[in-house]
């Protein structure tokens, strides 16, 4: 019963803190502007910039379907079997807090195309580390074409704390790929001080952690294979290059059309720091605040007022959620057919 009732505290804790810190954080964000400003800024927007963007956000979701393709080893399968299940994923991780909505793909993939979970647990894994790496990269090079004015940052906290994770993650990458029987002896060593305890939860998570990183391994070493002229495992990295260019590219071009004063460099370094701060589990429901209270920390550092910051941030955050509620439909409506079992590689 103690059980129980502590499991449902943790359950109600997920819902109550995330909508708790999403109203503080966007109470005191809209406190800076005139609320009206944000339904002025977004009437700027023309119906062809929301057009394009609404497509190049089709088209993200299309480039992190192949990805995911390839990283799962489903190449037989057609990529429309497969949009849905990102399309839907993409809807309930924008409006899930704590990363929640990663759950939906384990689970879509799972019930649709009959992957393991923790097969699907692995592909996230490896995805979010590429996708660390190249924000990382970017928010590097970025940093350098505006370290004039990010002076008041310390050269550590901009650099070489970057570069030092950057090399660390590219160095799990590289073991994995190099010696994927290595990395997961070396797991299971340090994994068996801790099973010794022989406690039950602990255990099982312990247990849990060594099965994800065995397909990670196991994804790392699928994808290294020679199967074709191109390394599956370059495209994965391709594909991943190209979603990095759609979603900034296509924010950019909307804060653009926005018709606001702000050098698009700063936007840029504004939203990659965003979205690399993002990975982390610390999402309120709809991402609000945490969303914007980066991005326009940031902007104002680079000079431009709280209330410009804060009314790109709000306008562009709702054009993405906008952009979310279609795919999310077509997710829901065009995805229900089941297929045969994936076979173990």
């Amino acid at each position: 019963m103690l059980l129980l009732n502590t499991t449902r505290c943790r359950q109600i804790a997920k819902i109550v803190l995330p909508t708790a810190l999403a109203i503080i954080i966007t109470s005191f964000l809209l406190k800076e502007i005139d609320i009206r400003e944000i339904p002025k800024t977004l009437s700027r927007l023309s119906i062809k910039a929301l057009l394009i963007g609404f497509g190049c956000y089709c088209l993200l979701v299309w480039c992190k379907t192949l990805r995911f393709r390839e990283l799962l080893g489903l190449e037989s399968r057609p990529v429309h079997q497969l949009f849905p299940i990102l399309a839907l994923h993409t809807f309930w991780g924008n409006f899930l807090p704590m990363r929640t909505g990663d759950v939906s793909y384990v689970y879509l993939m799972q019930r649709r195309q009959k992957v393991n979970a923790t097969q699907g647990i692995a592909s996230l894994l490896v995805a979010s580390l590429i996708d660390l790496l190249l924000l990382i990269g970017l928010m590097v090079g970025t940093a350098s074409l505006l370290q004039a004015r990010l002076q008041s940052i310390s050269w550590t906290l901009l650099y070489l704390m970057p570069l030092l994770i950057g090399g660390g993650l590219l160095t799990v990458l590289v073991f994995a790929c190099a010696a994927p029987n290595s990395c997961t002896a070396l797991a299971e060593r340090c994994a068996m001080p801790l099973l010794r305890l022989n406690k039950t939860p602990l255990t099982w998570i312990v247990n849990k952690g060594m099965a994800v990183i065995r397909e990670v391994t196991q994804i790392v070493r699928m994808a290294t294979a020679m199967k074709s002229h191109i390394h599956p495992f370059l495209k994965v990295w391709a594909y991943s290059c190209l979603c990095l260019a759609i979603r900034f590219g296509f924010q950019c071009y909307l804060v653009a059309e926005m018709g606001v004063e702000i050098p698009l460099i700063e936007v840029l370094f504004a939203l990659v720091f965003t979205n690399g701060f993002n990975l982390l589990p610390i999402q309120t429901v709809g991402n609000f605040g945490t969303t914007e209270f980066p991005f326009v920390w940031l902007l104002h550092l680079f000079g431009t007022s709280k209330e410009t910051g804060t009314v790109v941030g709000f306008s562009l955050h709702l054009m993405i959620l906008l952009y979310c509620l279609p795919l999310g439909a077509f997710g829901f409506l065009f995805g229900q057919t089941q297929h045969e079992p994936v076979k173990e590689k």
